[in-house]
């Protein structure tokens, strides 16, 4: 990629940026939709990847659920921004940021488990995951158009965990704790 690329906190203003970054992925079936009014009220959670011209170019999200676990969601990155290392430098802003927050566990739910085991992700069964974190995620599904209930709740997402054991300078997650 020959554009100059930075990641940075979304913007106060990103909300719309971000939805529609999401909704270019919309045949994505592993990427919950979202509306510009719900990324808004969790605007902390993303980081944003901008070119020269100040466009968002995809994002990932962040949720912390507790102190020493978190999530990474939702990373989706424009279609013709997919495959130059965009994606990437998301997770690992993610993990970085994680990092400075205390957070030694990071868990995620895809139907891409191959593109995340390179960043140190492992298979987890979700029942490893605390009761109140699938609560959470149970009514996320229930959020998305009914369409997308059957596949979220009965299969095709793999439920992935990794570690963070220093402080990443690149690629520093290790797999499973």
């Amino acid at each position: 990629m020959t554009e100059m690329i930075t990641i940075g906190p979304a913007k106060a203003d990103e909300a719309k940026a971000i939805s529609a970054v999401l909704e270019q992925n919309l045949e994505d079936q592993g990427l919950f939709q979202e509306s510009a009014d719900a990324i808004g009220l969790t605007l902390g959670d993303f980081p944003v990847a901008h070119n020269e011209k100040s466009e968002a170019l995809g994002y990932a999200g962040l949720h912390l659920d507790s102190a020493v676990l978190a999530e990474i969601y939702a990373v989706a990155v424009t279609p013709e921004c997919q495959g130059k290392g965009v994606g990437r430098r998301l997770i690992q802003e993610c993990l970085r940021r994680a990092w400075e927050r205390g957070v030694r566990l990071l868990w995620l739910a895809t139907i891409k488990p191959g593109y995340f085991a390179r960043y140190g992700f492992g298979r987890i069964s979700r029942w490893q995951l605390p009761a109140g974190v699938l609560l959470r995620k149970l009514r996320q599904t229930f959020d998305q158009p009914i369409r997308r209930w059957r596949p979220a709740l009965f299969g095709r997402h793999t439920f992935m965990m990794c570690a963070v054991r220093s402080r990443p300078n690149g690629d520093s997650a290790k797999s499973n704790p």
